[in-house]
C-alpha cells in the first residue's frame, strides 16, 4: 500500500515525513542520513546536486542556488552558466530528491501534502503546486506552515487540549503564525498570517 507522505520544502532546510502503520508522522531520513535536506542545489551543467554538498558551495560557487523560494511567483530568474533558472525550476530538483529519498525508505508513495509560508501570494501557492506535479507529486493539499505545526501539536498531545492556541513558525525566510481553536482533536484555523524575513 502507497504510503501518505508530508513535505516541508524550506527557504533553507526541507524534510519529507510519513504515517507510520500506527498512524503516527515519522521524519524520514534522507540518502545522507540526515533528517533535514538543505534547500541549496548546485547546477553543472546536466548535473544537478541538491543538498549538503551544494550547500558547501553556497557564498563562493556561482552555480549554487539556494533561497529561491522567497521569489516563488515572482518573474525572478537566476543565471547558472548559460541557463536561467526560475523558483519554481529550482524547487522541482529539491522536491524530486525528498520524493526519491522517501520512496528508497519506505517505497510505494501516495499522495502528499506540501506545506507552505502562510503570508505566500496565490501565485507563489500555484507555483509552489506547479513544481510538485513536475516533481511526480500527487498533491492532496497544501497547508500553510503554522497551520502543519499546530495540527501535529494537537496529535501529540492526543485530544487532551481545549482552547485558543498561536502557534508560531519562526522559518528560515518568513515569521508565520496561525491562531487556532482546539476542541480535543478538532482543530479550526481562525486566521493564519506571515510576512517575510
Amino acid at each position: 500500500m502507497a504510503s501518505f507522505i508530508g513535505i516541508d520544502l524550506g527557504t533553507t532546510y526541507s524534510l519529507v515525513s510519513y504515517l507510520d502503520d500506527t498512524g503516527r508522522p515519522q521524519i524520514i531520513r534522507n540518502a545522507e542520513g540526515h533528517n533535514l535536506t538543505p534547500s541549496c542545489i548546485e547546477i553543472n551543467g546536466e548535473e544537478i546536486t541538491v543538498g549538503e554538498i551544494a550547500r558547501k558551495g553556497l557564498g563562493w560557487n556561482p552555480n549554487v542556488l539556494a533561497r529561491f523560494k522567497r521569489d516563488m511567483g515572482t518573474s525572478e530568474t537566476y543565471k547558472v552558466e548559460d541557463k536561467e533558472f526560475t523558483p519554481t525550476e529550482c524547487s522541482v530538483f529539491i522536491l524530486k530528491k525528498l520524493l526519491q529519498d522517501a520512496k528508497d525508505q519506505i517505497g510505494d508513495v501516495g499522495e502528499a501534502v506540501v506545506t507552505i509560508p502562510a503570508n505566500f501570494t496565490n501565485e507563489a501557492r500555484v507555483e509552489t503546486l506547479s513544481a510538485a506535479k513536475l516533481a511526480g507529486l500527487n498533491v492532496k493539499n497544501i497547508v500553510n506552515e503554522p497551520t502543519a505545526a499546530a495540527l501535529h501539536y494537537v496529535f501529540q498531545n492526543g485530544g487532551t487540549l481545549n482552547g485558543n492556541f498561536a502557534v508560531y513558525d519562526l522559518g528560515g525566510g518568513t515569521f508565520d503564525i496561525s491562531i487556532i481553536e482546539v476542541a480535543n482533536q478538532d482543530v479550526t484555523v481562525l486566521a493564519s498570517e506571515g510576512v517575510k524575513k
